[in-house]
């Protein structure tokens, strides 16, 4: 199937398609992303209070539905759902969640002791900082991340991303070139001297997904590992932020 190697001699034209393709996915999806977010938190203060954590919540629900409209939008225009591959969810894959969980949370925590220990210091999170001010914003996003983010974000991500750049060159270009594109649009995600450090970090964590989701052979997990690390993270920081730990 097309999903299962790299194209033996791919043609310039092959090469103008996929790199044509991600860039347009990428770019549709911040911009619809922008969009829907927008919209739903123009409706959202028409219920709730401007100051309200859950606005913030529901602007970046929509967002995230953006991305996720704009993935299957490009694999419908494309008829190519073959790109990307999902299935039901097995015992096996409970497994690969699991380890990928783990994974995931290993290669965080290690590299964030070595940081520790070399005195480097992250960037400060732009929702690090707006949950600071409200500490339930952590709260929704835990749901969001898993519902929507994880989901959404490795359809673009690992799906077409990494999907198409495997059929170019194979699995371990994929995981690289994918995960720089990954890693290049959380650029407004972090501030301060330790920017292009976070993004390190966001690369190399993307580079575990891409690797977990070849592996597995399910978008399915890489989504579910992917939204079950946002969610510690913000446990992890409502915690923090109210003085809990």
């Amino acid at each position: 199937m097309a999903h299962d190697t790299a194209r033996a001699s791919a043609s310039p034209a092959d090469h103008l398609q996929a790199y044509g393709g991600i860039i347009i996915v990428v770019a549709l999806s911040l911009l619809v992303g922008a969009t829907l977010g927008s919209v739903a938190g123009g409706l959202a203060r028409g219920v709730f209070p401007d100051d309200s954590a859950l606005v913030g919540a529901i602007q970046s629900a929509g967002q995230f539905v953006g991305f996720g409209v704009v993935g299957a939008g490009y694999l419908s225009l494309r008829d190519d759902w073959e790109l990307i591959r999902f299935e039901r969810p097995t015992a096996r894959d409970a497994l690969w969640i699991a380890g990928g969980f783990v994974a995931v949370m290993g290669v965080y925590l290690g590299a964030s002791a070595l940081m520790s220990a070399l005195g480097i210091q992250s960037g400060d999170s732009v929702i690090a900082q707006q949950g600071r001010e409200n500490p339930v914003y952590f709260l929704y996003l835990t749901v969001v991340t898993i519902v929507l983010v994880g989901p959404a974000e490795e359809l673009i991500f690992r799906g077409v991303a990494f999907g198409e750049l495997r059929r170019l060159w194979g699995p371990a270009p994929a995981v690289v070139l994918s995960s720089l594109v990954f890693a290049s649009i959380h650029l407004w995600s972090f501030s301060g001297e330790g920017l292009y450090v976070s993004l390190g970090m966001v690369f190399v964590l993307g580079s575990v997904l891409a690797v977990v989701y070849e592996q597995s052979g399910n978008l399915l997990v890489a989504a579910l590992v992917h939204g079950l690390y946002n969610a510690v993270q913000f446990l992890v920081s409502y915690a923090q932020a109210t003085g809990m730990v």
